[in-house]
Formats: C-alpha cells, sequence, structure tokens
C-alpha cells in the first residue's frame, strides 16, 4: 500500500521550505552577478522524478547543472535555464573577460555548486539537518532530454518536486529555474522534521 498524498498544510510546507531554500539560493546569485534577483511563489508538484521534465513546456535549448544531496534528504537540486539566459550568466561571472568553453563551464558549474550550498544551509538550520550538495553534474541540449538526464538516477516512483522561477533584471537579463527534486521518503522525513 503506498504512502497517503502530502496534505493541504504539508504541501504548503513544503513550499514554504522551498521558499526559504530557493530565497537563500536567489540571494546567492544576487551578490555574484552584482544585481537582484526576483523569485517567484515556488510551485509543489507530487509526482514521479521521470515527470520533472513535464514542467517545461517546449524543446528549446538549456542547459541543467544538478548536485545531489548528502545528509537526511535523497534527491536532487537542479539548476536550469535556456542556454542563451545560461551564457548570459556565464558572462556575468566571468564579468565579460574571454574564456574557453571548459571555463565557462567551471564558472556555471561552481554558481551551481553555490546556490545549491546556500539553499540547503537555510534548509538545514530550518530541521537541524546538516546537508550539503554533490559534485555538480552540466548538460546541455533540449531542455526535457536534459531534465530527465540529470534527473535519470533520482529514485523512481511518486516523489515531491518543488519548483521556483527564478529572474534577473538588468543590462544582461536572465531566467531559469531550481528544482528540489525530495524521494518520496526524504519527503516524508522533512514533513515528519516539521512536526507534520
Amino acid at each position: 500500500m503506498s504512502p497517503p498524498l502530502p496534505s493541504d498544510a504539508q504541501l504548503d510546507a513544503l513550499r514554504e521550505v522551498a521558499n526559504i531554500g530557493c530565497g537563500h539560493g536567489a540571494n546567492a546569485l544576487a551578490r555574484l552577478v552584482g544585481g537582484r534577483v526576483d523569485l517567484s511563489v515556488p510551485e509543489v508538484r507530487v509526482t514521479d522524478a521521470t515527470q520533472g521534465p513535464a514542467l517545461f513546456a517546449d524543446e528549446a535549448p538549456a542547459v541543467a547543472v544538478r548536485l545531489g544531496m548528502t545528509g537526511e534528504l535523497r534527491g536532487a537540486l537542479v539548476l536550469a535555464m535556456p542556454s542563451v539566459d545560461a551564457e548570459a550568466l556565464e558572462s556575468a561571472l566571468l564579468r565579460g573577460h574571454p574564456a574557453s568553453p571548459e571555463e565557462r563551464e567551471s564558472a556555471l558549474a561552481e554558481a551551481a555548486n553555490i546556490l545549491a550550498s546556500a539553499c540547503l544551509s537555510a534548509i538545514g538550520r530550518l530541521t537541524g539537518w546538516r546537508l550539503l550538495p554533490s559534485v555538480p553534474q552540466l548538460q546541455r541540449g533540449p531542455v526535457r532530454p536534459v531534465l530527465a538526464g540529470v534527473l535519470g538516477d533520482v529514485e523512481p516512483g511518486p516523489g515531491v518536486v518543488l519548483a521556483a522561477r527564478f529572474s534577473a533584471p538588468g543590462p544582461t537579463p536572465l531566467g531559469g529555474q531550481m528544482l528540489l527534486v525530495l524521494e518520496r521518503g526524504s519527503a516524508q522525513a522533512l514533513l515528519s522534521r516539521l512536526g507534520l
């Protein structure tokens, strides 16, 4: 028998956790690019991780950086951006200096690592858990295959996908999504930790 779906109160709590975690991630990104980063209200979906790509409506070229989680949570944190936005972020991170493709990818992966660390640290302070990201993995290509690739090793079966859109206005505007994908057992452990 499968576990019951989260209640409305539990979904609200997960949304607030995502809001806190992704908010800290957005603040870290703002410091990196030297500007403001706006964040949408996070969306919460109870779904199989393999359905994560369905959150994206088109097949535009994209870049996704995946970081696993070590500690009491299992799943993945993914930074996903249209290719043009990823290029804008790379340029902002490198302050417009010429760089090789490897250096650009390294800058983007390190930015994702900083975002993920800020997000997981915030969730860790909320729960009292020590949560750390794993080594970032970067993929490029059409958005759905790329997301399917980075989410491929998340435990199959129902889980929780927390998604927040971010945008950075300015001379070189850019945007994308932060996805926090929790395996079902981790979502339940998090809710239990929050007393729900």
